[in-house]
């Protein structure tokens, strides 16, 4: 046998030899990828004295959110008379404790992702379209609402979606007007239930292929829609409600939405190594919730100085006007919140 010969068989048995190693990583791979989420056991079990440290550090961010929201509850019941603006602000201040609770349920239960992002989602959408409601409150009824928007007419080239296109045209703020952005902000508290419930279905069965990022698409979607109408609201009422702090109240919810739509489409979209029993969605997802934890915590904390306030109790002064036209004067001293009334007595409006 020639030396090209030997070689030859050589080169042959090489490549036909069985690596162990790089076939420990091909399975440790292919285990990332297809194995199921883990359950609450496995994930206790693979916990390290770092990953002790750092639940129960967010057990206790999420104990202490939950006492916060107590805390405030309280001090509305007894300190804001109007009952109406105090069940909405109490359902406001809940979104803090509820999505903390419910990440640090996560982070034990990655396989019940679905069903809680489906609570944390609905809560939401009710809480949005409660701060619309509440505002309406803060201007004392719907028909004093429209009052006080008799003659101006409302921008709607606002962010998300319009910020950029100044031309678009501008409306009055008619009963029929405000109707469209109240159904505008009430559709995000409908559609997100939907396309959760569908992904829940879908997902678990797999005869229809769906990607998730179709689903994260539909969510945002309808958030930012959302959000766009409770703009157009917001800015045409700052210089009647400015009092409220509805601003920074509306900064708050501007969060919510970014850390409970657009971080898990982040996340999703970056490459968190697998460390199993955890794959790599399952990385994915108990990042999320971790990191969702420490955000409601701190939220909290900006929302019990917004809401834990005595001054709530305030209510602009109400208008009147005739059958025909409102005879309103507003001196040039004064805010548009201090408007003088010129024609008969008022009476405040019960909220819609």
């Amino acid at each position: 046998m020639n030396a090209t010969a030997a070689h030859n068989i050589t080169g042959n048995v090489s490549a036909n030899t069985f690596d162990p190693i790089q076939a420990a990583k091909e399975e440790y791979k292919y285990h990332c990828l297809h194995d199921p989420l883990p359950n609450a056991r496995e994930v206790v079990a693979s916990f390290d004295a770092a990953a002790i440290a750092l639940h129960s550090i967010l057990i206790v961010m999420a104990t202490i959110t939950v006492a916060l929201f107590i805390e405030e509850v309280f001090f509305l019941k007894a300190n804001i008379k109007l009952s109406y603006r105090r069940r909405l602000s109490i359902l406001q201040a809940g979104i803090p404790p509820v999505f903390a609770v419910s990440s640090v349920v996560g982070t034990f239960f990655p396989g019940g992702n679905i069903m809680i992002d489906f609570v944390c989602s609905v809560y939401f959408g009710f809480g949005l379209h409660a701060l619309l409601v509440l505002m309406v409150n803060y201007f004392g009824g719907m028909r004093q609402l429209l009052l006080r928007f008799d003659g101006r007419f409302v921008q709607i080239s606002t962010g998300p979606f319009c910020c950029c296109c100044f031309c678009l045209p501008s409306f009055r703020m008619t009963k029929k007007n405000f109707q469209i952005l109240w159904y505008a902000t009430f559709q995000a508290a409908f559609t997100r239930p939907i396309v959760l419930f569908f992904q829940g279905v879908m997902e678990p069965d797999g005869t229809v292929p769906i990607p998730g990022l179709v689903y994260s698409a539909c969510l945002i979607a309808s958030m930012l829609s959302g959000m766009w109408a409770l703009v157009i609201f917001r800015r045409a009422s700052g210089d009647f409600i400015s009092r409220f702090r509805v601003t920074a109240k509306f900064f708050t919810f501007q969060m919510v939405l970014l850390i409970a739509n657009l971080q898990p489409f982040i996340i999703r979209l970056c490459y968190i190594p697998c460390a199993l029993p955890y794959t790599v969605r399952a990385r994915q997802i108990v990042v999320n919730y971790q990191i969702t934890t420490v955000e409601f915590f701190i939220l909290a904390l900006i929302t019990r100085c917004l809401y834990r306030r005595i001054s709530d109790n305030d209510q602009l002064p109400p208008l009147t006007r005739s059958d025909d036209k409102a005879d309103i004067a507003i001196t040039s001293g004064n805010s548009a919140d201090e408007v003088l009334l010129t024609n008969g007595n008022s009476r405040t409006e019960d909220v819609v």
